[in-house]
């Protein structure tokens, strides 16, 4: 699985020790696999020597959140003060499709005035159909609506990114929200939530729903499903041309 690192990752050694001599540095664009019998991520990243792996213990650092970015505008019809915080978790999301699949380091603020150049601001959020139509023709990549989450599945698992729809159904949201499908890990979908912030999952269904990983959760494919139902269309598959 791919993502891109949006902020220095310190990382461990193989047998779980600090390498105080090595890190992730924003904009690497990193694979990670899945946890091992230490319960550690390995993570392969680029350096001026060629690639090298190392450990996680927390997949911290790959998830573009939009409670950082207050200061960024992005107003809309009917909201002139609003901002990437209060309502940009599309542009979040469109900046981690990038980032994971063309590995492109794009500034949320770049993307939140892509998103308005294009007409995707809209006062209900960020129209996606639009947006990643835009993403298409700058970024060369393809883009597949759909509501089947078998699709999701496959295209998952051949190296595609996904942004969900999700519509409010308690999990991910309580309202319209875009969370990204970066990949699959032991068989789980694994999920950035641009609003994502501390405590979100701890407790109730999302504790029951969701593993968290440090920033990035996994969820069965259900889940994911179930919390995007009532949503058309359900998923916006990217690959990269």
């Amino acid at each position: 699985m791919r993502a891109m690192a949006w902020r220095r990752v310190p990382v461990l050694t193989e047998k779980g020790g600090p390498d105080p001599g090595s890190r992730v540095d924003p904009g690497d664009l990193c694979e990670i696999g899945q946890r091992n019998g230490r319960g550690l991520y390995p993570v392969t990243y680029p350096t001026p020597r060629g690639k090298k792996t190392r450990f996680l213990a927390a997949l911290n650092g790959f998830t573009l959140r939009q409670r950082d970015y207050a200061a960024i505008a992005y107003p809309a019809p009917g909201y002139p003060a609003a901002t990437v915080k209060s309502g940009g978790c599309g542009v979040c999301a469109a900046g981690m499709i990038v980032g994971a699949l063309c590995g492109q380091a794009v500034t949320v603020g770049e993307m939140a005035q892509f998103s308005m150049d294009c007409g995707a601001r809209v006062s209900g959020g960020t129209d996606m159909r639009r947006l990643s139509a835009a993403l298409c023709s700058r970024y060369g990549l393809t883009c597949r609506m759909t509501n089947d989450a078998n699709a999701l599945r496959q295209h998952l698992r051949a190296g595609g990114c996904a942004v969900c729809n999700a519509a409010g159904n308690g999990i991910f949201s309580t309202g319209g929200h875009y969370i990204v499908a970066l990949g699959e890990l032991a068989g789980r979908v694994c999920v950035a939530d641009p609003g994502i912030y501390s405590g979100k999952y701890v407790s109730g269904a999302r504790k029951a729903a969701v593993s968290v990983c440090g920033e990035l959760l996994l969820a069965d494919y259900a889940v994911v499903d179930g919390d995007c139902t009532g949503r058309t269309p359900r998923y916006y598959l990217f690959d990269w041309k």
